[in-house]
């Protein structure tokens, strides 16, 4: 059981970030897989149905030379069945389009296919996205973020929730590597309750629905080697819609938790 979201960095390449509970706990850490055809893997597969053979591999073998999905895996925390990972580039050729409706088949440490789930569209509303950064007011420290971000909405009432999509330079190149255990908002990039990036005072705190027990941005976090951050369908469950988002505040912060750029979140179309 559990999720897998496919979305699009560049034109024929997926991005797949999954959730999975109940996969092979022998695809572990450990496992010797060398030579096991799919052993441990996750790919789309050409079938449009689950209950009949989903085929082969789904990529297009005219324009890319090499089966992409061979070294697509899971691992599976040890003694359990639970296997996640995030921003798996697979370059398959196709479109987004053209994989909705396909199969997605979960393999077991022998290569067998032990699940099967199709793909579709699960977008909700309108997109947005943030028109451009600017340094957080009163911010005078050295880091000056630029970029992109697209949202998207998924789900709808309580189980609402944004993927973000993200390409930023000048972001803190620490993050990743520095030691951010216990220090609140380190590496964050979040949406904030404001809307208005030119006055600190009223930007506020993190934006999501008061039904929530916990803050569901406490645990969003980039990387950013030599400053460059990049993130593709990063889930943020906040029980809000889109249009409860727009015109609030994006905030970008640096390893120490300080505020360092915002941006202001609008209609995609505008």
């Amino acid at each position: 059981s559990g999720n897998v979201r496919v979305g699009e960095r560049v034109a024929g390449t997926q991005v797949l970030s999954f959730a999975l509970e109940g996969a092979d706990p022998q695809c572990n850490s450990t496992a010797d897989i060398a030579g096991v055809a799919n052993a441990c893997g996750i790919h789309v597969h050409a079938g449009l149905s689950c209950e009949e053979d989903a085929g082969g591999h789904y990529y297009d073998s005219a324009s890319v030379a090499e089966d992409p999905w061979k070294s697509v895996g899971y691992t599976t925390v040890d003694g359990t069945g639970t296997a996640s990972d995030q921003n798996v580039h697979v370059v398959t050729g196709w479109s987004l389009a053209a994989v909705d409706g396909r199969t997605m088949v979960v393999h077991d440490v022998t290569g067998a296919r032990v699940a099967c789930a199709l793909l579709h569209t699960g977008i909700q509303g309108s997109p947005l996205r943030v028109e451009a950064f600017s340094k957080y007011p009163g911010y005078t420290g050295g880091l000056d973020v630029v970029g992109e971000m697209g949202i998207q909405q998924m789900d709808t009432g309580a189980e609402a929730s944004q993927l973000l999509a993200f390409s930023l330079t000048g972001a803190d190149p620490t993050c990743g590597t520095a030691n951010t255990s216990g220090v609140a908002n380190a590496c964050g990039i979040h949406v904030h309750q404001g809307t208005d990036c030119t006055d600190a005072a009223t930007v506020g705190g993190h934006l999501f629905a008061a039904s929530l027990d916990s803050d569901p941005w406490q645990a969003v976090m980039y990387t950013a080697p030599g400053g460059v951050a990049t993130g593709v369908n990063v889930e943020v469950k906040t029980g809000l819609t889109n249009q409860e988002i727009l015109g609030h505040t994006m905030v970008v912060h640096d390893a120490t938790g300080a505020r360092i750029a915002c941006g202001q979140i609008v209609d995609e179309m505008q």
